[in-house]
């Protein structure tokens, strides 16, 4: 995936593309590294797509984030895109459709929720927190939190898979990670978990589709915020997997991206039909309303 930089607003942006096709996808990386992490995804899609995966750089608003995202675009040449975003992705993604819909193609939103003041309000006082600690303390303690979500089963056909990104996952801890994108990441979920607000009437007008994809065993996303995800975009598309927490693009990848160029294609002649990818890995598999 090339590397590409955009300075906006003074602030450099990077930014990784690849493939080939008609349609673009946009992708939102999660809040543990940038455009890198998203290798796998982006060149499962380069046979038919085009992707673009920006690194979010270390800004503290969302608005800023959108920006930035919109004038890439821009750069590229690409009036409308599939927006792509996992977990902390997921949060970019959404607000990137609420800003700028009309660049917006259609919505795949996978293990990421809707707006909780609640968290936000605690994230708000980790951040104050975060700011005294040294970094190094910091970093050891996000660093074991999200070892514990990778301690999980690991079947033998993407054992290797998940042992490269382990790898990669240490060497950014211990090279790529700074103190400024740990607090740039903090504030942006602040702002998402505090300012941010979604349901179908901030879509009127929108004529994309939307598909959300989740695990059923997810901890870093229960039931409860599962649920408040569907009720924001009631007509969407839903696939949950069974038993791959919060790794489903480690654990499932080529059944994920099975059901999001189904769903992109519209390659189905009902909605549960797009999720045959999932049940025939005996996967639980749910289609909300077809249209998004």
């Amino acid at each position: 995936m090339p590397e590409k930089s955009l300075n906006i607003n003074g602030v450099e942006w990077r930014y990784a593309t690849g493939g080939e096709g008609g349609q673009t996808v946009l992708m939102f990386h999660g809040a543990v590294g940038g455009a890198e992490t998203m290798r796998w995804l982006a060149e499962s899609f380069a046979d038919e797509y085009r992707t673009i995966a920006p690194t979010v750089a270390d800004v503290r608003t969302l608005d800023e984030v959108c920006d930035a995202v919109s004038a890439i675009l821009d750069r590229e040449h690409v009036a409308r895109a599939v927006v792509f975003g996992g977990s902390f992705g997921g949060l970019v993604a959404q607000a990137f459709l609420k800003r700028c819909p009309r660049q917006v193609e259609h919505l795949v939103l996978l293990s990421t929720g809707v707006p909780n003041g609640a968290a936000g309000a605690r994230t708000e006082r980790m951040m104050k927190v975060l700011r005294l600690f040294p970094f190094s303390l910091s970093r050891a303690l996000l660093k074991l939190e999200i070892s514990k979500h990778l301690n999980t089963p690991v079947p033998p056909e993407v054992a290797a898979r998940v042992a490269e990104f382990r790898q990669r996952l240490e060497e950014y801890f211990d090279r790529g990670l700074t103190k400024a994108t740990l607090l740039s990441r903090v504030a942006l979920s602040v702002d998402f978990n505090k300012n941010e607000n979604y349901g179908p009437e901030d879509r009127a007008g929108w004529t994309g589709r939307v598909l959300i994809v989740e695990s059923d065993d997810d901890p870093m996303i229960p039931f409860e915020e599962r649920r408040r995800l569907r009720q924001a975009y009631p007509r969407a598309l839903v696939c949950t997997f069974a038993g791959a927490g919060h790794l489903i693009p480690l654990l499932r990848l080529e059944e994920l991206v099975g059901v999001v160029k189904a769903f992109l294609k519209e390659d189905y002649s009902s909605p549960s039909d797009i999720f045959d990818e999932c049940a025939a890995e005996g996967h639980a598999a749910r289609a909300g309303d077809r249209f998004g």
